[in-house]
């Protein structure tokens, strides 16, 4: 909506003088009715347009920011850069995007992971702690992603682009050195895999996944997921399966019913 204002603001001169209501205004219409009141009174004053015309700019920044953290390779050491870029405009997110947020699962590791994937591996106790795991011997460092330029249109394109760009700078000053941690650029940004997969269960199976088992279901999303690289004898073993969860389960809440009566 404030794109389209936007595209219309050039043209608002023409309304300034328009004080008359719709004409077919019908008799039955309410006291309320937008249509009761003068075109001129709907255009949004200068201090209005102003606030419309930053709310856009935030949008398009907004824009921007979710766009790169759709990408299937963005990786953790992005992630936490694009969230640093977002709390130096906006302090007040610092609660839910902060490396040590209370909704981040296992900080430690996400720090650690970060840092080893951006190159730097210099690391503080906790996080040698939490990545102990991916200790190994040197290997060859993420690659660094490459970025193009688009030809500049107008000041908040240029203002898209630039953040655009920024976010491209923080990912390629990722370090070619050698680590002793195993490669870890595999490693994706958990929160956008799982959100990509819960939506992929629920177009795909529905309402019924409510009435399945945790192994069923995981067969089955493994086989949707899968499905380039499955054979037929992977779904008869995966039906087979699926049968004989069921069935122990079926034998197992008949003797308890049995033992309870």
């Amino acid at each position: 909506m404030p794109q389209r204002f936007e595209d219309f603001r050039p043209d608002l001169r023409h309304f300034q003088d328009d004080s008359e209501v719709d004409r077919d205004l019908p008799a039955d219409a309410e006291a309320d009715d937008i249509r009761r009141v003068p075109f001129v009174d709907r255009i949004p004053s200068m201090s209005e347009q102003r606030k419309i015309s930053e709310l856009l700019d935030d949008m398009n920044a907004f824009d921007v920011v979710t766009g790169n953290l759709q990408c299937h390779d963005m990786t953790v050491a992005t992630v936490r850069d694009i969230f640093d870029i977002v709390l130096d405009d906006y302090d007040n997110m610092e609660k839910y995007l902060a490396p040590d947020a209370d909704i981040v699962e296992c900080p430690d590791f996400k720090r650690g992971l970060a840092k080893i994937q951006g190159g730097e591996f210099t690391l503080l106790r906790n996080e040698r702690k939490a990545r102990h795991r991916l200790l190994a011997e040197p290997q060859d460092q993420p690659r660094t992603v490459a970025t193009s330029s688009t030809p500049n249109k107008s000041k908040r394109k240029r203002a898209a682009e630039a953040l655009d760009e920024n976010i491209s700078k923080k990912a390629r000053k990722m370090s070619t050195r050698q680590s002793k941690y195993s490669d870890a650029s595999w490693i994706p940004a958990t929160s956008i895999v799982v959100e990509r997969f819960f939506s992929t269960v629920k177009s795909t199976i529905g309402y019924l996944r409510k009435s399945m088992s945790s192994e069923t279901l995981e067969v089955i999303m493994f086989l949707k997921l899968n499905w380039d690289l499955v054979t037929l004898a992977d779904v008869s073993s995966a039906i087979v399966q699926s049968k004989t969860t069921m069935s122990r389960k079926y034998r197992s809440k008949s003797r308890k019913n049995a033992r309870l009566q």
